[in-house]
């Protein structure tokens, strides 16, 4: 019997794939696609992955999964390339003739997936990535018109979606009148042995100005006495060059800039607290790293689905000042710390485990007739 193939469009996963230490265009929406794409492959399935020009070869087999090179100069570049770039694409995907295809981001890239599967009749998968894909009005405001109508186009080719949060599937309903199902984010580290907590406040984002970054920076400066760490890639938005100045002037912030993948979990079994400052997100994969280490959250705005409040994880701030005291009472407070901590692993555990979460993908496979 033939193997049910699989083809999963993301453009920036290579990176993880190699296992890179130097390329830092890959972020949580790859490892979670990544951690699908393996669990789907240790199933049994025919995996093959839609990547990037990164230098490598057209076509690559790494740990068993295939990935498939296709130039995208038109992302960061020149327009005048879509149609090529968009037509190569188109017969990449024929030439994997996949049974179904997942797509994440980015968004312009749903409409000819969509185009071609309505075209060959193939199964197509939209995973939403942030709060931002349910609400039209800002991404005209902040990318552009087209963006959002490839979008929307698009999404009238899909068969199914699938939310990060309760949030995201009451907006697809109302924006998009599309129905969709909250599937969770997957565990993306390996196991942790146990806590080490080494006594200090982490950071782990990218320079995007919606992480919100100098929060960080002028947390560090208004808490002096503990110590802070700040991960941060750079997506060449000019946004990073003052933060990484300022970040130097902190004398009890250390700036890390860049950590790959595989060295990120050390990070996060090792700090007391782990600091969100984004305006919004889907279900942040660095809350569930953090978790799955026992490190609790103190977000200053971001509570996907309320789980912090409601599963007693971590603190939500809503105010800058709120931030800073949150964070000074558990650095304080040792004991409620770890409890928070414990309880953050147990969750993550209950929810968010490869084995649970990969059982939900292979329900709608089902559904679909995959």
């Amino acid at each position: 019997m033939r193997k049910k193939k699989v083809c999963i469009i993301s453009p920036a996963v290579y990176p993880l794939l190699k296992k890179s230490k130097k390329i830092q265009t890959a972020g949580g929406a790859e490892a979670q696609l990544l951690t699908l794409g393996s669990g789907l492959h240790e199933k049994g399935f025919d995996v093959h992955y839609i990547v990037d020009d990164f230098g490598q070869k057209t076509v690559e087999i790494i740990r068993g999964v295939a990935a498939q090179k296709v130039p995208l100069r038109y992302m960061g570049g020149k327009n005048r390339h879509i149609v090529v770039d968009w037509a190569r694409l188109l017969l990449v995907l024929k030439r994997i003739h996949a049974d179904v295809h997942l797509i994440k981001l980015p968004r312009n890239l749903l409409l000819p997936v969509g185009l071609f599967s309505r075209l060959f009749r193939k199964k197509l998968i939209f995973i939403g990535q942030i709060d931002n894909d349910v609400d039209p009005e800002f991404i005209k405001k902040n990318e552009n018109l087209y963006s959002y109508l490839f979008f929307k186009a698009g999404l009238a080719f899909v068969d199914f979606i699938v939310a990060q949060n309760e949030n995201q599937k009451a907006g697809f309903a109302k924006a998009f009148g599309k129905r969709s199902r909250v599937i969770k984010s997957f565990l993306t580290l390996p196991e942790a042995e146990g806590k080490t907590d080494k006594g200090y406040v982490l950071w782990v984002g990218n320079d995007l100005p919606k992480k919100q970054p100098h929060f960080f920076v002028e947390l560090a400066k208004q808490l002096p006495q503990y110590r802070f760490k700040m991960i941060m890639s750079r997506t060449g938005y000019q946004f990073s060059l003052p933060i990484i100045e300022q970040a130097g002037q902190v004398p009890n912030l250390e700036f890390l800039g860049f950590v790959p993948f595989s060295e990120i979990h050390e990070h996060f079994q090792k700090a007391s607290l782990f600091v969100s400052t984004s305006k919004r997100e889907g279900f942040p994969n660095t809350f569930l790293q953090s978790w799955q280490y026992e490190t609790p959250v103190v977000s200053l705005s971001v509570n996907p689905d309320s789980v912090i409040d409601r599963f007693e994880l971590g603190e939500v701030c809503c105010t800058f000042d709120r931030l800073c005291e949150q964070v000074d009472q558990l650095m304080h407070d040792e004991s409620e710390r770890c409890r928070r901590g414990g309880n953050g692993k147990k969750y993550v555990n209950q929810n968010h485990s490869v084995e649970i979460v990969l059982e939900q993908y292979l329900s709608v496979f089902n559904e679909l007739g995959v």
